[in-house]
């Protein structure tokens, strides 16, 4: 099995109590100090106003300490920590090692922890544009968002035959998206009878599916045991907890996460059909789906069996828009072409405004691995080191983890490179990275002897800073 055998496995276990404390205060005042210093530099120094975020390196915050709804936001706070408690010790007591109980628990979680913000800005909010719910609050009207596109949408032929034309004049959302984003939100209007449905079945249904995706390919290369635990540290993600419900991010992940579980299967057939219409998927959207071909292609690059199936894939892609040029005329890339318009008036953003460029770029990063815990971040440099030992001594098959990890971190920095992602936002526009973060985690806990006390503590440090982050932030998007 992938990430070492008995003999490697070293008896220092994972983070000690002590430990977990000094890597939260570093992680803390490094923030701090970056904050600071890129202020700082920027304004100080260069004299530039390159709209660094207050709350670097998150860019769609505020502190809301002061509006904490009470008595709600401690009651589902300590709900949630009774349920995390319970989860915890039921996984690590009971030798079942299914991913039902881990999916049921990151749901519920992600659920209570979203209602320490209340119904409205909780779970309904998300469903609007950007600062609605604030705006409304004085007086300005700003309806937008993938959900008020699509509760206008009366004819969705329509809707797709003239969808470049009103492109435009849609929600700020929306409008950089493809249409298939604004369809999705569509047809959970139509099957649902609520918008709080909407709000609901979203993320638990998206969220259980990405658990137990995940799981599928943890357990093709790990023993169940570390799937399972592996499985339960990514629902217990900031990113995950924040950044679930209702959004459309937690569906791309499922997408783009289907897609690796079925090319990596032994069938042909599902690697080929199967991987095309989760690719078709993801790029009705969004379009940065781009990420997920270089890992496919990386992939086949060491295994030639799927190498006809990326074929298929490919060639399936282009046909599918095609024949949506000829029968709907939507032509995908002139849609494109206008979503980056919107996105870049100025062109392409290194030349029209290098030091923003520059910034932002550092704040992708920095955001995706503050919402990824310093705790995993450590355990998957940890893990990354594992399989790259371990990958000449090894089958091909064992060195796949370490493909997919290596190139879903090339295809994001690669679409970082070409500009993607102008504020941050990355925990939540990227969110579809995180589950090739775990793939070294998975790699790491193998390789560990960790005792159950260790591994309840690191599952506290995860989940201790997500419900925090929840508590004393308020995200918008």
């Amino acid at each position: 099995m992938t990430g070492g055998t008995d003999s490697t496995r070293h008896s220092a276990g994972l983070f000690s109590l002590r430990r977990i404390l000094v890597v939260g205060w570093v992680t803390l005042t490094t923030v701090v100090f970056f904050n600071v210093a890129i202020k700082f530099l920027d304004r100080g120094l260069l004299g530039a106003n390159t709209q660094i975020p207050k709350f670097w390196p998150l860019s769609k915050f505020t502190l809301r300490i002061e509006r904490l709804p009470l008595p709600e936001a401690p009651a589902f706070a300590i709900a949630a920590l009774v349920v995390f408690t319970v989860a915890t010790v039921y996984l690590l007591r009971t030798d079942r090692t299914t991913v039902v109980p881990v999916a049921i628990a990151g749901v519920v979680l992600a659920v209570l922890t979203t209602l320490t913000h209340g119904v409205g800005p909780g779970l309904l909010r998300p469903l609007s544009a950007p600062g609605t719910y604030e705006r409304a609050a004085i007086g300005i009207a700003d309806p937008g968002g993938y959900y008020e596109a699509a509760v206008a949408v009366t004819d969705p032929i329509r809707f797709l035959e003239t969808f470049e034309a009103r492109q435009l004049s849609l929600p700020l959302h929306a409008r950089t998206h493809p249409p298939g984003a604004v369809f999705t939100f569509y047809l959970f209007e139509v099957v649902l009878p609520s918008s709080l449905a909407v709000s609901l079945v979203v993320g638990t249904l998206s969220l259980a599916l990405a658990a137990l995706l995940l799981f599928r390919v943890l357990e093709t290369y790990y023993p169940r045991d570390v799937a399972q635990f592996t499985t339960f540290l990514f629902v217990l993600l900031p990113a995950v907890q924040i950044y679930t419900v209702t959004t459309l991010d937690i569906v791309i992940t499922v997408v783009m996460l289907a897609a690796v579980y079925c090319f990596t299967r032994e069938s042909q057939l599902v690697a080929a059909l199967g991987t095309l219409g989760c690719v078709f998927v993801a790029s009705t959207q969004t379009f940065v789906f781009v990420f997920i071909l270089p890992v496919l292609a990386a992939f086949a690059a060491i295994r030639p069996a799927k190498r006809r199936p990326l074929v298929v894939v490919l060639l399936g892609l282009v046909g599918a828009y095609a024949l949506l040029a000829v029968v709907f005329d939507f032509n995908y890339l002139d849609s494109f072409a206008i979503a980056s318009q919107q996105q870049n008036p100025g062109g392409f953003l290194l030349f029209a405004e290098p030091l923003r460029y520059l910034y932002t770029r550092i704040e992708d990063i920095a955001e995706i691995l503050l919402f990824f815990t310093p705790y995993l971040g450590l355990l998957a440099l940890a893990g990354a080191r594992v399989l790259w030992q371990g990958a000449r001594g090894l089958s091909t098959r064992d060195r796949e983890p370490l493909v997919l990890f290596g190139a879903a971190v090339v295809s994001i920095l690669g679409l970082f490179a070409g500009g993607v992602y102008h504020t941050g936002e990355t925990a939540r526009g990227a969110l579809f990275v995180y589950p090739f973060l775990m793939l070294p985690v998975a790699a790491a806990l193998r390789a560990t002897n960790a005792s159950r006390q260790r591994r309840v503590l690191l599952a506290a440090a995860v989940f201790g800073q997500a419900l925090l982050m929840q508590l004393v932030g308020d995200y918008w998007w």
